[in-house]
């Protein structure tokens, strides 16, 4: 099975009861996280070391690139829970595999079941034809300037925006976006559904053509993700 779960955010317990919980087996089925991994949360070295270690892939968050940044100098540091991991002796090898992960993804269909595309918060109401935007995307070296550029950050951080790309910083329930923003999903046309996460004010949904997947296990809410070839949702409570 092809599972993918929305933002960890360093909720190591609640990934590791997750993946007890759909019987998880690495030799048989596959894991995609939406981005946000890492940070704010309590153990974002145990949350990354099972990614790793269950084969993990997805897309890169917002919290990668800034971990990514924050640890070359780039941007300054934050409050942030994410010693541990710059300390570890994988720390390296771990933050290397969040740099590779794509900003855009594409995941096929199959017998039975439709394809998605992955992103870690929403697209760009001017990217049409996604398979090409998604190539591009990926296609220049990760390095921060390209942790940096505007593609990248439209990609990891949009919540409202214009038919034209601006986005708005707000960040609370998708009925406050302040005109002339609308939540990006509001100009998406594809009939692809697309998997997102990043906005926990706004919860797991399920829209006409997006699902979102972050529910704020961070901040109480639950840990949630998505079988593709079931269309079946799994929650898993937060441990506090």
């Amino acid at each position: 099975m092809r599972w993918l779960v929305g933002d960890l955010q360093g909720c190591a317990r609640e990934f590791d009861r997750l993946l007890a919980t759909i019987r998880f087996d690495p030799a048989r089925d596959e894991l995609y996280c939406v981005g946000d991994l890492v940070n704010r949360g309590p153990d974002s070295l145990a949350a990354a070391r099972l990614w790793r270690d269950v084969g993990g892939r997805g897309v890169i968050g917002n919290h990668e690139v800034y971990a990514l940044l924050a640890r070359s100098g780039r941007w300054p540091r934050k409050h942030d829970t994410l010693e541990a991991l710059y300390a570890a002796e994988d720390g390296p090898a771990l933050l290397d595999r969040l740099r590779a992960l794509p900003p855009l993804l594409y995941l096929p269909g199959g017998d039975g079941f439709a394809p998605a595309w992955v992103v870690h918060a929403g697209l760009d109401p001017r990217w049409e034809d996604l398979a090409e935007v998604a190539r591009d995307l990926d296609a220049p070296a990760h390095d921060d300037d390209w942790l940096e550029s505007p593609e990248v950050s439209f990609a990891t951080r949009v919540r409202c925006c214009t038919a034209a790309g601006e986005r708005s910083r707000y960040d609370r329930e998708p009925a406050g976006c302040p005109a002339p923003f609308e939540p990006w999903d509001a100009h998406y046309r594809g009939e692809t559904l697309v998997v997102h996460g990043h906005w926990a004010w706004r919860g797991y949904y399920r829209g006409p053509r997006t699902l979102g997947l972050d529910s704020g296990c961070v901040y109480g809410g639950a840990l949630t993700a998505w079988c593709q070839e079931e269309d079946r949702i799994v929650q898993i409570p937060a441990m506090g």
